[in-house]
């Protein structure tokens, strides 16, 4: 099973990234950090030029998807955001997310206020783009109770 790992930390080693690590526990995985790609908001011109095409075939090349943000002023990333909005790119054309298995990493200092309204996007893109969402994680306990096989 090709595992892949998308950190939308502006830190890509970490808690975020620390966490999806304890997830997997001693499974292979492929991490994909969103900062070191260019991926254009959406309506922004990219005359292909931005990186969303690249992320979308390590997508498709993978069975099971985890996607970590940590929380910036009680959300999700802006990495993360961009992703998401420009999904809507793929949905009617070949869509990389359809039966994928996906995990959601939450992180932060304080994230207990952003954890309901992040889940519930994820949860709702999930179901628009036909991945099957298996749950959010937010702490080591959680991350070392699943098994994410």
């Amino acid at each position: 099973m090709k595992r892949l790992f998308i950190n939308a930390s502006s830190e890509p080693d970490g808690q975020t990234a620390r966490l999806a690590a304890e997830l997997f526990g001693d499974q292979d995985y492929q991490t994909l950090n969103l900062v070191n790609y260019h991926i254009a908001q959406i309506g922004q011109e990219t005359d292909g030029q931005d990186d969303f095409k690249r992320v979308c075939d390590r997508i498709a090349d993978a069975d099971m998807l985890v996607m970590g943000t940590p929380i910036y002023w009680s959300d999700m990333t802006g990495y993360m955001k961009a992703f998401i909005d420009r999904m809507t790119d793929v949905r009617l054309t070949i869509n990389p997310f359809n039966g994928k298995k996906l995990y959601l990493i939450i992180t932060g200092t304080a994230p207990q206020d952003a954890i309901p309204s992040v889940t519930h996007v994820w949860e709702h893109v999930s179901q628009r783009y036909g991945m099957v969402f298996s749950g959010a994680v937010t702490d080591s306990k959680q991350a070392k109770s699943i098994q994410i096989d």
